[in-house]
């Protein structure tokens, strides 16, 4: 699960505006701050209350991700916003289409209810790990999981 950097949306303002200051400036901080998948993992780990996932989240495979990593929901925003200019039927075939996505990482990964894609084992690694690791959070409680 990526994350949505604002920086970049407002380094594309500021271009359609012709402001060059602001478009550096977004250009600039484009890949600061926390991805979805280490605020979420964090988030989890910290608190006991209901979490969305959202920023990043572009398909039934990144809800997948976001649900067996601890998201009680998702949230899809720019992959529904682009067919929403056309007409509602896109809509709903983007959204079949990412349930679809949906069903199918559930299926490769044993998973026959949503309960029990929130057990299956998952193995964070790169720099997500690298991340969590030098922050203290405990990744052994997802590639250990007793499914």
């Amino acid at each position: 699960v990526g994350g949505t950097s604002w920086a970049a949306v407002e380094h594309y303002r500021a271009k359609k505006a012709g402001n060059e200051f602001h478009q550096r400036l977004g250009a600039n901080f484009w890949n600061w701050g926390i991805p979805t998948a280490v605020s979420l993992i964090e988030t989890v780990q910290t608190v006991r209350l209901p979490i969305i996932a959202s920023g990043g989240v572009r398909s039934g495979i990144d809800v997948a991700k976001a649900l067996a990593l601890g998201a009680d929901l998702a949230s899809i925003a720019l992959p529904v916003l682009q067919p929403a200019t056309k007409n509602s039927e896109e809509v709903k075939r983007t959204l079949r289409f990412m349930i679809e996505e949906l069903r199918n990482a559930m299926f490769l990964v044993g998973a026959k209810s949503i309960h029990e894609l929130r057990e299956v084992s998952v193995v964070v690694t790169g720099k997500t790990a690298e991340w969590l690791r030098v922050r203290g959070f405990n990744l052994e409680l997802y590639a250990k999981r007793k499914n």
